[in-house]
């Protein structure tokens, strides 16, 4: 599924990690440049920068933290964008497919392991997150197999990298898979054609000049193989450390600018046994993120080993064989692979009202039945996939014609503000559909800024700008065949630094309502604790819109509306605001109060209350509202998850207090 959201360098005050990252962010571990003989950070000694302020160090090895305490019982999935559930267990521990297109089988029990996906939605583009909306040029794909508990490596026949201690032989399975992805009879590949960036956001359907996602040269996709078996993978692996790994991995290819990292997705493999961001206890299968760093955007696959849970993919087709059992690489390991493609910058892709992607939409499908599961025959073998989801056809399909791209594409790119008379790196990145080299120029630089013909890169300091100015990017192929795009620059001080920031939280309004499709259960994006918190009721009005949250409800248990935020290292800054209006009849001196509490992603326990609200003093009518969540996300590190939670408690014996909240909005900067 999605981000998703779904973890990368573990960010804060001053969070270390010995062996493979050393991340710093303290102001007082940067050299004073009156003082320093010697640059402190060396690209050639493994020093990325992240921030302005925060480096990291890709050494040999591999990370030694301390593994995250663990909850004692299981918790609820977070909805964690990029996250591929398992298949539903019921009780007897027999696995269920999942239902489309509300038939739904089920007695009425949200948990009874048919779960019906939101079919109807069709993907809606988001606008591009950091100059990045979907792939533009060939797909490439690294494997890195990560710690010493894969064994030693040796190559079979068919070329593949093959580890002595891969039980299940996932390795060359996985590197099969990428290599016949594009070969005769691969439709599945088609299906992801029609998606594109460069668009207007809501946008349902690419027109035929867009830059879309190119239809895969067979034998291309996989770049390379690596054995990263110098030091074990952690036992728990969190999500920064996982990131990290896919920071090693970029630097150990030499992907290091944001051209080569444009088009590629790392799937960091953990070893059998392991337990990557406590997969097993969080309840999903693998899941995709990305991470800001000097090497540009790194997209990347948390892929532990799955056949170490029946729930993702093992003998899905009832085969009970050694090939069988590796189902899951092929429907796990597709979806995660497709879902990059149309969303490597989560969320700023292709998602549907819901925060479904590509994939999310048509998992676990029965085989046979419409838009199910089915087996591709590519040139190097056959491989269960799940369909994918089509906005041209409105359904779940195996196959679509293939869309092609113009010549020349080139990404689109942000709008910006950054600090006049400061050094900048702005990376322009285009696509020759021939392979060919591409020339750059630029018109409506302000004065100090130029663009290197040959990267594209746009560098130099200039003065502060009278408002924002628009510069246009132009690209050229030898032939002659051109593609432009166009960004606005505001070079202002004190201005926050960098692309302007998109929505991350999902149904912001509140506007899908509360309830599943079969409408049983409350399974929205807020998690609200009643049928009704989330509501049209003409008892109170919405902010905009028709839906609103009311919380206060509730006397003899206290009302919430919960949503888990994705955080990406590279970032520094994250606010969360919504819009509150307080209607009481509360004239006690004992207040009603409504608070945001910050949550740990893996204990499911309070990190700190980010702010309460009081029925005293409160003025009727929506007020705007806004919170720094930085302080809490420097407690857990950039790149991990967190919990949002609004809680409203009443006093006294009766429901006195209204808490109406609309309009939420979660940036990240």
């Amino acid at each position: 599924m999605t981000r998703l959201r779904y973890g990368l360098f573990r960010r804060g005050k001053r969070a270390v990690f010995t062996g493979l990252v050393v991340a710093i962010a303290g102001a007082g571990l940067v050299a004073n440049p009156l003082t320093a003989t010697a640059d402190p950070h060396p690209a050639s000694a493994g020093w990325v920068q992240t921030t302005a302020s925060g480096w990291m160090q890709v050494q040999p090895g591999t990370p030694k933290v301390a593994k995250p305490t663990k909850p004692t019982a299981k918790p609820a999935v977070r909805g964690k964008v990029g996250a591929s559930r398992p298949a539903p267990v019921d009780s007897s521990g027999k696995m269920h497919p999942q239902v489309a297109d509300g038939a739904d089988p089920s007695t009425g029990n949200p948990d009874d392991g048919y779960v019906s996906n939101q079919y109807d939605l069709q993907l809606q583009y988001k606008g591009g997150q950091d100059s990045t909306g979907v792939i533009i040029g060939p797909p490439k794909v690294y494997l890195v197999l990560w710690g010493s508990q894969w064994g030693t490596p040796s190559t079979n026949a068919a070329g593949d990298v093959v580890m002595s201690k891969d039980a299940d032989q996932a390795a060359p399975y996985q590197q099969d898979f990428f290599k016949g992805l594009g070969s005769a009879g691969d439709g599945w590949s088609g299906v992801l054609t029609q998606y594109c960036e460069g668009i207007a956001a809501g946008s349902i359907q690419c027109p035929a000049g867009a830059s879309h996602i190119p239809y895969p040269k067979a034998g291309s996709v996989l770049a390379g193989v690596w054995v990263d078996n110098a030091a074990p993978a952690p036992q728990s692996a969190n999500e920064p450390q996982l990131g990290a790994e896919a920071a090693a991995a970029a630097q150990h290819f030499g992907n290091t600018t944001e051209a080569q990292n444009r088009n590629v997705q790392y799937i960091i493999d953990s070893p059998q046994g392991t337990d990557p961001d406590t997969w097993k206890e969080l309840g999903y299968c693998a899941w995709h993120d990305f991470e800001h760093s000097s090497y540009g955007q790194l997209a990347y696959t948390n892929m532990p080993y799955l056949t170490d849970v029946a729930g993702c993919g093992t003998n899905w087709f009832g085969e009970n064989t050694p090939r069988g059992r590796l189902d899951g690489y092929g429907i796990i390991g597709g979806h995660e692979y497709a879902e990059t493609l149309t969303d490597p910058n989560t969320p700023g892709g292709w998602t549907d009202a819901t925060g479904q992607e590509v994939a999310d939409k048509c998992a676990w499908i029965p085989a046979g039945s419409n838009g199910g599961l089915f087996t591709e025959n590519l040139s190097t073998g056959s491989f269960p996939l799940q369909t994918l989801w089509s906005n041209t056809d409105h359904l779940c399909s195996a196959s679509d014609p293939v869309y092609t791209n113009p010549p020349v594409v080139l990404s689109t790119m942000c709008d910006r503000t950054d600090t006049p008379n400061s050094p900048l790196s702005i990376p322009a990145v285009a696509v020759d559909s021939a392979g060919g080299a591409v020339s750059y120029s630029a018109t409506g630089l302000p004065k100090g800024l130029s663009i290197n013909a040959s990267t594209g890169v746009i560098s130099g300091s200039a003065a502060a700008t009278n408002g924002y100015v628009r510069i246009t990017v132009n690209a050229a192929d030898s032939a002659g065949k051109t593609a432009s795009t166009g960004f606005w620059e505001n070079l202002a001080a004190g201005a926050r630094v960098g692309c302007g920031s998109i929505e991350q939280l999902i149904d912001p309004g509140f506007e899908n309502g509360s309830a599943d499709v079969n409408h049983t259960g409350m399974t929205d994006a807020w998690s609200p604790s009643g049928y009704n918190v989330i509501t049209p009721s003409s008892l109170h009005s919405a902010h905009s819109g028709t839906w609103y949250a009311w919380l206060g409800q509730s006397v003899g248990s206290d009302d919430s509306i919960t949503q888990y935020l994705d955080t990406y290292p590279g970032y520094s800054a994250a606010s969360f605001s919504f819009w509150l209006d307080t209607e009481t009849t509360n004239t006690s001196a004992t207040p009603d109060t409504l608070s945001l509490i910050a949550i740990d992603q893996y204990t499911k326990q309070p990190l700190g209350t980010v702010k309460t609200w009081s029925s005293q003093g409160s003025t009727p009518g929506y007020q705007y509202q806004s919170v720094d969540l930085s302080p809490y996300l420097n407690q857990v590190g950039w790149g991990t998850t967190i919990g949002l939670e609004l809680v409203s408690h009443e006093s006294g014996s009766a429901a006195t207090t209204a808490f109406l909240v609309d309009d939420a909005s979660a940036r990240e900067n």
